[in-house]
């Protein structure tokens, strides 16, 4: 489970974005622009691999995988805290191939929250529900005065929770 029990953090709902994020920027021109949520306490995001994610001609590239495991992870870090984290390491384990055009469902939560350390797990499943990546990670809270610059960069949509209510200062 994520967030800390003072936290008035849904337990369900779409997470803000940012403007020029990889993964959830919707202004960058070579990013994903996905969209994260809070489903019963997890971090999830949908995703149909495209052509231009292969490493060979009909095979995802493995970096997609620790790029998409990477943002939900960051996320749950992020809930967990209620500060802005980033990764300080990743392991991840490619257990499948993902086919070009397929259905993934990548999602994560944390495992320990200590002070300084959050340590979080995240997967790659396909639409049967077959895992396709699996990943652990070691993430650390950005220090303030760096954290307050990343404040102007989120995005909000009519349904999305605050990052107010995500990110206390």
């Amino acid at each position: 489970m994520i967030g800390k029990p003072e936290q008035k953090i849904p337990m369900n709902g779409p997470l803000p974005w940012t403007r020029g994020c990889l993964v959830c920027g919707e202004h960058n021109p070579r990013g994903f622009r996905l969209r994260s949520r809070i489903e019963n306490g997890t971090v999830v995001l949908d995703y149909v691999t495209q052509r231009h994610d292969a490493g060979y001609t009909h095979i995802v590239h493995g970096g997609v995988a620790m790029t998409l495991m990477d943002e939900v992870m960051t996320w749950a870090a992020i809930i967990a805290t209620g500060q802005m984290c980033v990764a300080a390491e990743m392991t991840t384990r490619l257990v499948k191939p993902m086919d070009v055009g397929a259905k993934l469902r990548v999602e994560a939560r944390v495992t320990k929250n200590a002070r300084r350390l959050v340590l979080t797990e995240s997967r790659v499943t396909d639409e049967s529900g077959q895992v396709l990546s699996e990943a652990t990670g070691k993430y650390v809270p950005v220090p303030q005065e760096k954290a307050s610059l990343h404040d102007k960069d989120f995005v909000h949509g009519p349904d999305t929770i605050p990052i107010t209510d995500i990110v206390r200062h």
